[in-house]
């Protein structure tokens, strides 16, 4: 139902487990910097995909689909990074802006070994001290908005400043 290939497949794996109504990708990552993408092959998407990556910091994330590119982070200091949403039209002009509405905003959460914080762009409340523990896994949850069109696919980039 879901393909995925990475970037950097000689350091890392992805594999995807399909319950409920989710997608969950779980990369191994052993570098802190790399690509992922995903194509339905058959059926529809599940109503939600959340792909986990094994890092301790997300200096940059960027997240593809359609003409539209989401670019996001969580600083060093854990302060989240401004998202920023790039549209490619036809004639292959691009604009980037602030989005106006929350349906592009990803969900990021950090899952550290002794508890689970919002670290997103709309995270309120207490954060994580950055670099997360060791053990730490950092969530991503697609925005509402890939699903108001029909893509039959994404890819998602990542930079983790504590890189091994």
């Amino acid at each position: 139902m879901i393909e995925l290939s990475l970037d950097r497949p000689e350091y890392n794996s992805a594999v995807v487990t399909i319950e409920d109504g989710r997608a969950l990708i779980d990369v191994t990552d052993r570098q802190g910097i790399n690509g992922l993408n995903a194509r339905l092959t058959q059926g529809e998407w599940p109503a939600e995909i959340v792909v986990r990556l094994p890092l301790r910091g997300l200096e940059q994330l960027w997240i593809h689909y359609g003409d539209l590119a989401i670019s996001t982070g969580v600083s060093s200091t854990g302060a989240p990074t401004p998202l920023t949403i790039t549209v490619v039209d036809e004639a292959g002009n691009t604009q980037s802006a602030s989005p106006s509405a929350d349906i592009y905003y990803p969900s990021i959460r950090a899952i550290t070994p002794d508890d689970t914080f919002a670290i997103g762009p709309l995270a309120a409340g207490e954060r994580p001290a950055i670099p997360l523990p060791e053990g730490s896994t950092i969530e991503i949850t697609l925005p509402p908005d890939f699903f108001r069109e029909s893509h039959d696919a994404f890819s998602m980039q990542w930079i983790d400043f504590f890189r091994n």
